[in-house]
């Protein structure tokens, strides 16, 4: 898995690749669905109906391949749009109090009073990346967008060479979806770190 990770990173990705935001529009349709019907990974995607889950990840994903550039601010405005329909809960929106908040009484509840094994920050990407990050996806359940995402492709006829493209842009965000990345913009003074239960 980390040589296919490594090889699909080194592709060129052009942007004008993905100018056709119909193209995207179908893309993101089939591969969204196809992620909602897999038993895998669909429980943590919160059950709006698909057209609310859809149309901010289209946003996104133009705003992404924009061959004009990247407004940073706004992607993450964007992602934080694209987070909440997709994965809060009910009308949730980020909270300043999160689950880590009370984190002293994880002590009690683990029997762990001295503090024994440290457990790292993730990275929140925007405020509302809290909301999938909670519920700890991993590495496996990446392999499984890509893997959803490739079928789609194929299921669309995508030239292999575009194909190759798109999923190449779409491993690249794979530590950042994680938690593992950075934050796509960070306004002064707001803490962008997170930690789960786990």
């Amino acid at each position: 898995m980390t040589e296919n990770k490594t090889a699909t990173q080194k592709l060129e990705f052009n942007r004008s690749d993905l100018s056709d935001e119909n193209l995207i529009s179908n893309i993101i349709d089939i591969f969204y669905q196809n992620l909602l019907d897999d038993y895998r990974v669909n429980r943590y995607f919160y059950t709006r109906p698909i057209v609310e889950q859809t149309g901010p990840l289209k946003s996104l994903i133009n705003a992404l391949v924009n061959i004009n550039g990247v407004n940073l601010k706004h992607v993450s405005e964007l992602a934080d749009k694209f987070f909440t329909a997709a994965f809060a809960r009910g009308n949730a929106h980020p909270s300043l109090v999160n689950n880590r908040d009370f984190a002293f009484l994880e002590m009690f509840v683990t029997g762990d009073i001295i503090g024994g094994e440290q457990k790292s920050d993730l990275v929140l990407l925007c405020p509302a990346h809290s909301h999938l990050l909670r519920l700890q996806p991993d590495d496996d359940n990446y392999d499984v967008v890509i893997e959803t995402l490739a079928n789609a492709l194929k299921q669309l006829k995508i030239a292999d060479k575009l194909a190759s493209h798109i999923l190449a842009f779409a491993e690249t965000g794979r530590d950042n979806i994680l938690g593992r990345g950075k934050a796509i913009y960070n306004e002064e003074g707001v803490s962008t770190q997170f930690r789960t239960h786990g």
